[in-house]
């Protein structure tokens, strides 16, 4: 049955174009979820922790850009790079400018990166069960946000600019672009093992969509539909435990990579130890959802840096337009990581949340008959 349900899905797919991955669910999808007691969820809303009330102070200052740090250099060579950019000569105008740290953060020394140091209204999760602060050292020390909160990547960019309340980051998550916008949406699936959907334990998945989700005449994400996974196992995550308590769902650790796709980003993110905190409404959608783990930190600077359109490589752009130095991140990335020691303990992951709202969906997974692994 499941695999007629799977075959039947990807043809209506196929048939609605190669960039659909959700069509209307058919009773048979409904009767399975409902026999298999499946909770299927598409993700409405997925953004970074950005407070803004008490985001937190910079004493220091928000951090200069690559082209206020070689402003002389820069100013020098505006004109000629222009000309040369206009004319087509992309690679000479750029052989104006410093070397691009963006794709070579050994270009130059380290210009320096200001962290956020003080308290902020900082969201989150508890993650390693410590209260921990720098002061008291040991491996990947660091100092957790009140009740013990771990977000240190809101450390690396509190005093960034476009991570400040209203800045580029807070405007682009506030239009829901990256789900709306034909990218990718994460869908998570959750098995009732016991109990009911106020109080029991279940299993559960996180999956990248397999491309757009539906949208109605206002932007709204619509409910219910069947939303196929992506083909590649790489975005689909192991099984993982979880409780619900008073329609509070609380999940993981689990390793997931899930694809992002907005504008000039197409890439994916590495979450270690994830785990879910969110609230299950009676309407059947999931609110004030938090997703909190560890970031691999060499998947944070690829993230941050493999910015394209086409075959033009726009990372040191989008570092000026978001307010930080490629460089500067690179070498405060393993100062604010606080999780995954490697053997020589270096730390190589750092806290960070995402907030996200969801609504229901069915869950479609395709009949691969292999096993299928995150993070690895």
């Amino acid at each position: 049955m499941n695999r007629v349900i799977a075959l039947f899905t990807l043809l209506v797919l196929a048939a609605c174009g190669e960039d659909s991955a959700s069509v209307v669910a058919t009773e048979e999808v409904k009767a399975k979820a409902a026999e298999d007691r499946l909770m299927g969820f598409v993700f409405t809303q997925w953004e970074y922790d950005i407070p803004r009330e008490n985001p937190g102070e910079c004493p220091e200052g928000l951090n200069i850009t690559e082209e206020d740090f070689f402003s002389e250099e820069y100013e020098a060579a505006r004109d000629e790079v222009k000309a040369r950019w206009e004319a087509g000569d992309r690679e000479g105008a750029l052989a104006l400018l410093p070397e691009d740290s963006c794709q070579n953060p050994h270009a130059w020394p380290d210009p320096g990166h200001i962290l956020l140091e003080g308290e902020a209204s900082a969201a989150g999760i508890d993650l390693d069960g410590v209260n921990s602060t720098a002061a008291g050292g040991g491996q990947c020390a660091h100092d957790d946000f009140a009740d013990g909160i771990d977000n240190q990547h809101m450390r690396l960019m509190g005093c960034v600019a476009g991570y400040r309340p209203d800045g580029l980051f807070d405007r682009l998550f506030d239009t829901n672009n990256s789900i709306l916008e034909n990218g990718y949406s994460t869908l998570l699936e959750l098995k009732l093992v016991e109990g009911d959907t106020q109080n029991g334990k279940v299993e559960a998945r996180l999956f990248t969509s397999g491309g757009p989700v539906t949208k109605d005449a206002h932007g709204n994400v619509v409910r219910d539909m069947s939303q196929l996974v992506h083909e590649d196992p790489m975005y689909h995550s192991e099984p993982f435990p979880g409780d619900i308590t008073d329609g509070v769902l609380s999940a993981g650790p689990v390793d997931a990579k899930l694809k992002f796709k907005v504008q000039a980003i197409d890439n994916h993110y590495y979450f270690r130890d994830l785990r879910i905190r969110a609230s299950l409404l009676p309407d059947g959608t999931i609110q004030d959802g938090i997703l909190a783990g560890y970031w691999d930190i060499e998947n944070t600077f690829n993230f941050l840096t493999e910015v394209y359109i086409g075959p033009i490589h726009l990372g040191r752009a989008a570092a000026n337009n978001i307010g930080y130095m490629c460089a500067g991140v690179y070498h405060a990335l393993p100062r604010v990581a606080d999780g995954h020691p490697d053997a020589d303990g270096n730390c190589t992951s750092m806290s960070t949340v995402i907030r996200f709202s969801a609504v229901p969906a069915f869950v479609i997974k395709p009949e691969t008959g292999q096993r299928q692994v995150a993070g690895r």
